[in-house]
């Protein structure tokens, strides 16, 4: 008496070298979201330096650089593969964003590294198929099952063991499959046969392929078929066997079955037993740093805030000053203006000192010649251009 579940075994292909390794490390939906997420970073710090600039005009980050879309993108993407950031901004909303950057890229790092490094140090062997779908979409094989077991009436269309097979598995079922219940000499070169997919309970298969182990290496695929969880094993050879399976059904008629899979087969001891021991591997998926994705969006919601109380601070700075926020924030036109008058007031203290200069030299200058004694302490020399 056990838990009984169908698996499918399949030969395999042999060790196969992939050169898509790199790219299988993360799922196609884990590496646009991380594409998503880049996108996202560089979006936000563009938009939080374009509400600085609109704010402040004077504001600058890097010679201007973080307005263009390209330059964002490099600079997130720096972040992202562990490279880092060559200055950081001075506005505390973009050094959160930078900072959410820099965590996800800490995590997809070590993530990729890790599952890269154990997938290439553990053995991948190659199949034909993932499960039991594709054997009947491929039809390349022809799949196995006992006639007289319970799955056998999930291929047929009235569901009984004498039924039409269903269309889609016509041709594909117990074609030509070996009698794994005999002994003969043919069985292991027909059990090792490529062309066949066995679905059947682990340890019924195990105990006939235990004689072809040698021969061939035949894979079990880590996905169940219709569990049982009651199940009662016994040999067709043994004399009482349809005795026994007449109790049996009379107790399943009676509810004693019922009963014993409520006492002896908990749900918790279900969901923790098994013959099955599937690999604990795992790659790594969205859920792995779904918590990096909650931070990224907290972060955005606190970096925004941050930047709404940099710019409330900014006016009440001017307020307190008695600037105008509305007037120091320049058209194209009147900016132009603006550089013109600087570039003239510039020019104009310098000529306001020269003639100072002159005037206080034509003032003083008479007085000292006419001393005798600045005569003695002083030395003239005369250069030649």
């Amino acid at each position: 008496m056990h838990e009984a579940k169908y698996s499918l075994f399949v030969q395999s292909e042999g060790e196969k070298v992939s050169t898509t390794w790199y790219l299988d490390t993360f799922n196609g939906r884990l590496w646009l979201m991380a594409f998503i997420f880049i996108l996202c970073i560089a979006c936000s710090i563009m938009g939080t330096y374009y509400v600085q600039k609109l704010i402040s005009p004077n504001y600058m980050e890097f010679h201007d650089e973080l307005s263009s879309p390209l330059f964002s993108l490099f600079y997130v993407w720096s972040g992202i593969s562990g490279q880092g950031f060559q200055k950081i901004p001075k506005s505390w909303s973009l050094r959160l964003i930078i900072l959410s950057s820099l965590i996800l890229g800490v995590l997809l790092s070590y993530g990729f590294s890790s599952t890269l490094t154990s997938d290439l140090a553990n053995r991948r062997d190659s199949i034909p198929f993932a499960n039991l779908e594709d054997v009947a979409i491929k039809r390349t094989h022809t799949l196995c099952i006992r006639n007289n077991s319970s799955v056998y009436l999930h291929f047929t269309v009235d569901g009984s063991l004498q039924g039409e097979i269903q269309d889609d598995w016509k041709g594909l079922l117990n074609d030509g499959c070996p009698d794994m219940s005999t002994d003969s000499a043919n069985l292991i070169p027909e059990l090792c046969n490529p062309g066949f997919v066995y679905l059947e309970v682990p340890n019924i298969f195990r105990f006939t392929y235990h004689k072809a182990q040698r021969n061939c290496s035949i894979v079990q695929l880590p996905e169940i078929y219709w569990s049982r969880r009651l199940a009662f094993l016994q040999t067709k050879s043994a004399q009482h066997r349809h005795l026994i399976n007449k109790y049996i059904l009379r107790m399943d008629t009676a509810g004693i079955l019922n009963y014993l899979r409520r006492k002896w087969m908990s749900t918790h001891i279900y969901d923790q037993s098994g013959y099955l021991r599937q690999s604990t591997f795992q790659p790594v998926e969205f859920e792995h740093i779904h918590l990096a994705f909650c931070g990224f969006f907290a972060i955005t919601v606190v970096s925004a805030f941050i930047c709404v109380l940099e710019n409330i601070w900014y006016k009440l700075r001017l307020k307190y000053k008695g600037i105008n926020p509305i007037s120091i924030m320049p058209r194209t036109r009147d900016h132009m203006n603006m550089n013109i008058t600087k570039v003239r007031r510039k020019s104009r203290p310098r000529t306001i000192v020269v003639r100072r200069c002159q005037t206080v030299r034509s003032i003083l200058l008479p007085e000292i010649v006419k001393d005798p004694e600045f005569f003695q302490n002083v030395t003239v020399r005369v250069n030649r251009w």
